[in-house]
């Protein structure tokens, strides 16, 4: 899992953070962690430009001679790349600058001046690209900085997540973690989760135990193309291609919440959606164009035709959305993590998607989750939100546990107060109340004994003889060579002029004594 340090930023506050202090305290407590930083940030002179005219170079066949404006000022770029053409945004290297350690000069090419270089992604980003790369953003300006524009450089935690620790496989997660491990805000969302209403799909669970929560969203008269150049960015600093606006954000959210969702084509669906297993020998064709033969141990999704999807793994290339997508349906789901586990192994099939599946995702933040990637669609991809179905049998109910302060710190060593335990397990997303269960008043009195003992610096404490017991003495403090008599309470008793009367009370901070 590749986390990188501005969107990490979007939930948490780590600019003031330094990265490799992070990672040790990551590695130290939570989970093993390593740094990496995204892209080539050994390049100069790098900037955007836009396509103004192209022509064949006039003797060398192989070439095409671009005007390109940076902004300032018009250059001409030849490239042996066909395929740019008018209106076309690419990044280049002006003459003067540099990539790592190879200077780039104005060149003649029989007559034509080259006054710089078209660059691919995989000088700058590492991405595999067929030739020069080529964007359609508006809202990316001619003559900007490439290497602020894609923040090459930027710092990215890279984790190495166990099988049970699911719940950082997110920005989200680790926003999580690195709130309670340096006692910071997640900063809030101001996303309210999406009503359910609509009746245009109909969606029916036969297999509950394994899919216990199916949310559809119908988004009609969407413009399925090219991702603006910030969400590219976002997945190519995750590791992930971009496809398309509408597959690209819900790769986006599965990065950032951690919820896995897919985009069929809605008029490739005939029917009604259900999620159940698969047929004994029932054939899928899947996005990585391969066919599967499946069993009645796979759970699918499908409609009244065939298989749609093996749910939680991959989509089928049937439904897939494309440039011709007018009208998407829009999954997000909870399923059964050894369902998926066993599919995805007996087929040899691993995606981002069956991992996450396979370690358990939040099921309680399938709305959020989903509502965000609704409204990037909306925003990207226009269309309208004309139903949003929900199928959830069985709500999920958190459970209670119980956990004893002494056997935490008998077991881990750490010495750590109630409310200190109360915040890490808050900032983790689990809600924590503290309660003083078992208490007996002899139990007590010693506690309050042992706490007053160590605030007044004394070596210990002893409990009272039967004696001074029936005179209404609680104990006493064993400060150097002197005995300081204690009592505990509103006692009506007077007391030796070294003698302290304390009171005491329970909160959610722990135990408070007061002097009396």
């Amino acid at each position: 899992m590749r986390v990188p340090y501005s969107i990490l930023n979007q939930y948490v506050e780590v600019f003031d953070i330094d990265p490799h202090s992070l990672v040790e305290k990551l590695n130290t407590h939570s989970v093993e962690a390593t740094l990496d930083f995204f892209g080539n940030s050994e390049i100069e002179k790098a900037v955007v430009g836009k396509i103004l005219k192209t022509q064949p170079h006039p003797s060398l066949k192989k070439l095409l001679v671009c005007e390109v404006d940076i902004g300032d000022q018009k250059v001409v770029i030849c490239t042996n790349d066909k395929t740019v053409k008018e209106g076309d945004k690419v990044f280049l290297v002006l003459a003067g600058g540099r990539i790592g350690d190879f200077p780039i000069g104005e060149r003649d090419f029989k007559g034509v001046r080259s006054q710089g270089m078209f660059l691919g992604l995989k000088e700058l980003v590492g991405v595999e690209s067929e030739g020069v790369f080529k964007f359609h953003d508006d809202s990316v300006k001619e003559g900007t900085d490439v290497k602020k524009l894609l923040g090459l450089g930027e710092p990215i935690i890279e984790l190495d997540i166990t099988p049970n620790r699911g719940d950082l496989l997110s920005v989200k997660g680790l926003a999580r973690e690195i709130s309670a491990l340096y006692g910071r805000p997640i900063k809030k969302q101001t996303l309210q989760p999406k009503e359910v209403f609509g009746n245009e799909i109909e969606v029916e669970i036969l297999e509950p135990k394994a899919c216990n929560r199916y949310r559809a969203a119908v988004i009609r008269n969407v413009q399925v193309k090219e991702s603006p150049l910030w969400l590219m960015v976002a997945l190519w600093k995750f590791g992930e291609a971009v496809i398309n606006n509408v597959v690209d954000i819900t790769n986006y959210l599965l990065f950032t919440e951690g919820n896995p969702m897919h985009a069929f084509d809605l008029d490739k669906i005939e029917g009604k959606v259900v999620v159940r297993r698969a047929k004994e020998g029932e054939k899928f064709v899947a996005l990585n164009k391969k066919e599967y033969e499946l069993s009645p141990n796979d759970l699918v999704i499908a409609d009244d035709k065939e298989v749609l999807a093996l749910a939680g793994i991959i989509g089928g290339l049937s439904s897939a959305v494309d440039e011709n997508t007018k009208n998407i349906l829009l999954e997000t789901a909870h399923f059964d993590p050894f369902t998926v586990r066993k599919t995805a192994k007996r087929l040899d099939i691993r995606t981002e998607s069956s991992y996450r599946f396979e370690r358990n995702v939040d099921i309680e933040n399938i709305p959020n989750a989903q509502s965000k990637a609704i409204d990037l669609i909306l925003q990207l991809a226009g269309g309208q939100l004309t139903t949003l179905k929900e199928e959830y049998p069985n709500p999920y109910q958190p459970q209670k546990v119980k956990l004893s302060l002494s056997k935490y710190r008998k077991y881990t060593g750490s010495d750590i107060s109630p409310l200190r335990a109360k915040e890490i397990l808050d900032r983790l997303g689990l809600e924590t109340t503290i309660t003083f269960e078992g208490l007996d008043e002899k139990t007590l009195k010693r506690v309050i004994l042992k706490k007053l003992a160590q605030e007044k610096g004394c070596q210990g404490f002893r409990l009272p003889t039967l004696k001074e017991k029936e005179q209404g003495f609680d104990g006493f403090l064993l400060c150097k060579e002197e005995e300081i008599p204690v009592i505990i309470g509103e006692k009506n008793i007077s007391l030796p002029e070294n003698g302290l009367k304390v009171n005491y009370r329970l909160t959610q901070e722990g135990l408070e004594i007061k002097v009396l």
